[in-house]
């Protein structure tokens, strides 16, 4: 369970093994029960950032089959598309998530966009890659807000 104690996120398995990216693409298919097409959707979608071996080669953490498992319930259980999923990650109110100083919003283009989260607005601005959003908490917890914001933006 996730969840949210001042200007804090508290995570599942929060430790450095629960997010080493240790599973195949295929492995983890097979795992949650999804197609490996389906995977790179997830991933083409901005719902999903792989690890990337030197050679290209696409593994995944424990966390993210579990981000996986959260997505498959927003789509079977509330019926959700990927574009609504999307959608929904990218009004998530990172601002609590991880704490930015006010004075940014103005001009940030994760604070201003509503259709793509912050993970895949990094070409404008950003120079931090994938691998500082994996570490993000933003990324690594929004999904597990996605089925209720108004919990997390009425939480002080």
């Amino acid at each position: 369970m996730v969840a949210w104690e001042k200007n804090h996120v508290v995570g599942p398995k929060d430790n450095p093994e629960w997010h080493e990216p240790v599973v195949s693409i295929g492995t983890a298919a097979k795992k949650v029960g999804l197609s490996v097409s389906a995977l790179r959707k997830y991933e083409h979608e901005g719902l999903l950032l792989f690890f990337r071996t030197p050679s290209g080669r696409r593994l995944l953490s424990q966390a993210d089959i579990k981000r996986i498992t959260v997505i498959q319930n927003l789509i079977n259980r509330l019926g959700l598309n990927l574009e609504g999923i999307r959608r929904l990650l990218a009004i998530l109110p990172c601002w609590k998530l991880k704490p930015c100083p006010t004075r940014q919003r103005d001009t940030c283009p994760a604070y201003l966009d509503s259709v793509k989260p912050c993970w895949m607005l990094r070409d404008s601005g950003r120079d931090d890659g994938d691998d500082c959003c994996r570490e993000c908490n933003v990324y690594r917890y929004g999904a597990y807000f996605a089925e209720d914001i108004k919990t997390l933006l009425h939480t002080e």
